[in-house]
């Protein structure tokens, strides 16, 4: 009978031929020519390094099941076993299949700067409900008649002078508002502290973002940590002996009940969504979702939080592919979050704009046929 290997033994396999310090940031480095060659020795070192940051860095690792983890190491170490000459493109081409399968919309692998890469083929389709009405700027806030309207494409590289104009026009608006618009329209993420102020001030209190949430501890993951200190300083820098360890732990204590006389907002809100909202976009509708006046708009949202907070870019030694996993694992307040996201309380047909939905809505309440755009 022949012995099957452990998961264990097969990423021990795997990891051999390569070690912690292959572990490099990508930074703005582009990928080699797709035509690159690569000798049989690299193609398995390339894998090896893969395999490191999959294993030991990738937030998601410990919490994906076994079948799914011998599917993935199946196919690395098929790569390894049959490795010979190629052309980067070619590896990209079998590693592809890694990836795909992985119920993850953050982890990628991209040849930057030649259009090439790969991310999970899981990801659903995504109806057109309208575009943000912030247009090609990060945010708008407006007040019209009694609405209000603040429109936050996204969250990625705000200055510290966009946050403060962000939270000054918020400030100034809001106590005129009677109704609110919030429109997260294709807001695919990145850092949810312009959002923090905006959504603590109208539900009165900071709600968590997650039950738990866990990062990895290990040689492979706090190198890579280390890499990063620029960007995260020593937050994510833990005493334990565990890995994954808890890094914030919100399901000791009850959630806190929302209070109308503490909050900074007590009117009507209509959240817009569509899929492309994911990462730090979904944060402000888990949070938000504490609102007990609040109506979703649109259609589900993208489900990219649960392997989130994507700092860690390692290069590939000899092709310069970049792999990007996540490095916090959230663990949500519901249940098969990844990939299917929030859904929306009044559901938008493909075509029909969550905006003019959101305006009908507020009409009818109302009684007046009143436009805010």
């Amino acid at each position: 009978m022949v012995k099957i290997p452990s998961i264990k033994e097969i990423e021990d396999f795997l990891l051999q031929d390569s070690k912690t310090t292959d572990l490099v940031a990508a930074g703005d480095t582009k990928a080699k020519s797709p035509n690159t060659k690569l000798t049989a020795q690299q193609v398995r070192h390339e894998v090896s390094v893969f395999a490191r940051v999959l294993i030991n860095v990738y937030s998601g690792w410990p919490f994906h099941d076994k079948i799914l983890k011998r599917k993935i190491l199946q196919i690395l170490i098929e790569i390894h076993k049959n490795a010979h000459d190629m052309t980067s493109l070619e590896l990209l081409e079998k590693l592809k299949p890694a990836i795909e399968i992985i119920p993850d919309n953050h982890i990628s692998l991209r040849m930057i700067g030649h259009d090439k890469g790969v991310r999970t083929r899981l990801r659903k389709s995504c109806p057109n409900v309208g575009s943000n009405i912030a247009g090609d700027k990060k945010f708008i806030v407006k007040l019209k008649n009694d609405i209000g309207i603040i429109g936050i494409r996204t969250l990625f590289n705000w200055t510290p002078e966009e946050k403060e104009e962000f939270e000054q026009q918020w400030q100034t608006m809001l106590p005129k508002a009677k109704t609110l618009i919030i429109d997260l329209r294709d807001n695919d993420g990145g850092s949810d502290r312009p959002t923090i102020k905006l959504t603590s001030y109208i539900l009165g209190y900071h709600y968590p973002a997650a039950r738990r949430v866990f990062i990895r501890n290990n040689p492979d993951a706090n190198a890579v940590k280390k890499l990063y200190e620029h960007f995260n300083g020593n937050k994510f820098n833990i005493e334990s002996n565990e890995d994954p360890v808890i890094f914030k732990d919100a399901s000791k204590n009850a959630l806190p009940e929302f209070d109308a006389k503490k909050a900074g907002f007590n009117g009507q809100i209509y959240m817009l969504i569509n899929g492309k909202v994911m990462s730090a976009g979904e944060v402000v509708c888990t949070q938000m979702l504490n609102y007990p006046n609040i109506k979703f708009i649109g259609t589900n949202t993208c489900g990219g939080e649960v392997y989130g907070y994507n700092y860690a870019y390692i290069l590939l030694p000899h092709s310069n592919m970049t792999f990007n996993v996540g490095c916090v694992y959230r663990e949500m307040f519901v249940k098969n979050f990844e990939l299917n996201g929030y859904k929306p309380d009044i559901a938008c047909k493909d075509g029909q704009d969550a905006f003019d939905v959101a305006l009908s809505e507020y009409a009818n309440q109302n009684g007046a046929d009143k436009s805010a755009k």
